[in-house]
């Protein structure tokens, strides 16, 4: 479903001050961490996606590195000449020259020496953890060794966050130092069980606790944030992607990330709702419907071709449906009941009154697989934010199930 997503991807009727470049997949970590700051900052902006594997030439002229995140600032009086547009790139720069651009926002890069240590003891932690990840062509003791070094790393995190008081790395307030470290942390949070059988939060309540106010954090729960399943499915992918196949210890992290994924999978129902992070009034449930109504309705083509796919290119363990058209109709059908129903979607999906698409009674099981297919394939952030596709995935699967 690579497709389910807006060129330009935000919804603001203000006028866009800058505009972010950044990866389509939304996994790259140093994109994250530029594009949680220009929200947490409510700055209004455009969304220009770049293939990290087919970039366009105009955007190897335009950044010298080639590499994302970039950031073009539209205002003429923040740029370094008269009339001429700003553009930078590397992320810690860019998050600097936000502070400086826009003065009367939250300040995310404090000139302090509490700051400055707190970003190189990150910096030292996001090099082991790493390091941790990647254990190809590594000896057992090698891989020991860098889980040693990440733990003590990890531990460092927890004693200063205790010492600090939190919820955030200085205190109180969101900084610079929090996106720095949160596109990591997430991915830790939800692979690392199923790939290395460690999880990051056991025994450490303060980052339990930072990962709470994360979760609690509008700019980035809205939106930013990847979930719990979309991660896992990529360990998966990436194991399969990047691994020795023969490898045992390969093999091992493929099958616990499909279980763990299709665990996930089958136990979403309306209660997992409940424990939704940020809001969840019924003005924000319903936006988050219409959010994923949207996506659904500008890419159903792609989406319908993607869960019909008979020679897909990635993630080719889950099943797919037979027949395009009849995926199209099962995207017509969610995409008019989340814009109809809004925030009691998931409730009508589960009552006595929702009426099921007309179709022919051989063709429910293939809808049924599609909608499957559908859910399985949503990826968060690439997709939408993670409210959007836990309300979509839901009534897909609902779905699905009275249709079996």
């Amino acid at each position: 479903m690579s497709t389910l997503q807006a060129e330009h991807g935000y919804a603001d009727d203000r006028e866009p001050v800058l505009t972010l470049y950044r990866d389509t997949n939304g996994w790259c970590p140093f994109c994250e961490r530029v594009w949680l700051v220009i929200r947490a900052k409510n700055l209004p902006h455009r969304e220009r996606l770049i293939s990290l594997f087919a970039k366009p030439d105009w955007y190897k002229e335009i950044v010298p590195t080639t590499q994302v995140p970039a950031v073009l600032f539209h205002d003429p009086a923040s740029a370094d000449e008269l009339n001429a547009r700003k553009i930078v790139w590397e992320s810690k720069d860019i998050m600097k020259a936000l502070d400086d651009a826009f003065p009367s926002t939250p300040r995310m890069v404090l000139d302090t020496p509490e700051y400055q240590a707190a970003s190189e003891k990150i910096e030292k932690l996001a090099t082991a953890g790493i390091r941790f990840s990647n254990t190809k062509n590594t000896t057992v003791a090698e891989q020991e060794e860098r889980k040693v070094l990440f733990v003590e790393a990890l531990d460092e995190l927890e004693n200063d966050l205790v010492a600090s008081g939190g919820p955030f790395r200085l205190g109180n307030d969101f900084s610079g130092v929090d996106a720095e470290i949160v596109p990591l942390l997430e991915r830790w949070r939800w692979q690392f069980p199923v790939s290395k059988e460690f999880d990051i939060t056991e025994g450490r309540p303060g980052i339990q606790k930072w990962f709470d106010a994360m979760d609690d954090f509008a700019p980035y729960s809205e939106r930013v944030m990847g979930d719990q399943y979309s991660w896992v499915a990529t360990a998966s992918m990436f194991a399969r992607f990047f691994g020795d196949a023969a490898d045992p210890k390969v093999i091992s992290t493929i099958e616990r990330s499909d279980a763990e994924a299709k665990r996930l999978m089958e136990n979403l129902s309306v209660s997992s709702l409940s424990s939704q992070p940020s809001n969840s009034d019924d003005e924000c449930e319903a936006k988050f419907a219409f959010e994923a109504a949207a996506k659904i309705i500008s890419n159903h083509e792609a989406i319908a071709r993607d869960c019909s796919n008979k020679d897909p290119k990635s993630q080719v363990h889950i099943k797919r449906s037979g027949s395009e058209e009849i995926a199209d109709v099962l995207l017509s059908y969610i995409a008019s009941l989340l814009m109809k129903e809004g925030d009691k979607a998931i409730e009508f999906v589960q009552s006595e009154h929702l009426q099921l698409p007309a179709i022919e009674d051989e063709d429910k099981s293939d809808m049924a697989q599609a909608a499957r297919t559908v859910a399985s394939r949503l990826c968060v952030p690439r997709d939408m934010s993670a409210p959007a596709a836990k309300i979509l995935r839901t009534v897909l699967l609902a779905v699905a199930e009275k249709l079996e």
